[in-house]
């Protein structure tokens, strides 16, 4: 069972970190003039991504674990909903929904490397849970949103907070990849 969790996790992590590299650089290149359509793109982004995770929950069991994604799910369509609707405080919303995001992913980095990488045998495995601790004082810093001023400036800090995110990612994959069990 313990390795079956940290194969899953292997695979996510891949998938992850490229997607947030993505976003990362598109977020730190993105000229000034495309900012707003950027924004506006995230949001949309947001409600399609809720109504896959609301879809998925319906194929799966009902079970506690996907009670919750669905209460995730609903509240990703909410802030995407929220950033395409009110546009004028665009710069708080997302700076809320980048900020939680990092959190909740600091969070479950943490929760991994001490369920699953700590008990695995992994040396190491202190570096992930420092990593994870980063992670979220860099959500934090995101939520206090108080030295970026503009659109594009908190695009930035964004981008490089998901580009640490998926530093972070390919880290953890590479402390957990091979596993001695296989």
């Amino acid at each position: 069972m313990l390795f079956q969790s940290i194969n899953k996790i292997k695979r996510s992590s891949i998938v992850i970190s490229m997607t947030l590299i993505a976003l990362g650089v598109v977020m730190i290149i993105c000229p000034g003039r495309f900012t707003m359509s950027l924004i506006s793109g995230l949001g949309y982004a947001g409600m399609i991504l809720a109504t896959v995770m609301g879809l998925e929950y319906l194929n799966s069991r009902k079970t506690v674990v996907n009670g919750l994604l669905l209460a995730l799910a609903i509240l990703i369509g909410l802030l995407g909903l929220a950033i395409v609707v009110f546009s004028d405080s665009v710069l708080q919303i997302l700076g809320w929904t980048f900020g939680i995001l990092l959190i909740l992913q600091g969070i479950e980095l943490f929760y991994n490397a001490l369920m699953y990488v700590r008990p695995a045998g992994r040396k190491g495995w202190w570096l992930l849970a420092f990593l994870a601790l980063l992670l979220a004082v860099a959500g934090v810093l995101i939520l206090l949103n108080r030295w970026w001023d503009t659109p594009r400036m908190l695009l930035k800090v964004i981008g490089m907070a998901l580009l640490f995110d998926a530093a972070v990612g390919i880290i953890r994959l590479i402390f957990i990849w091979p596993i001695k069990g296989e």
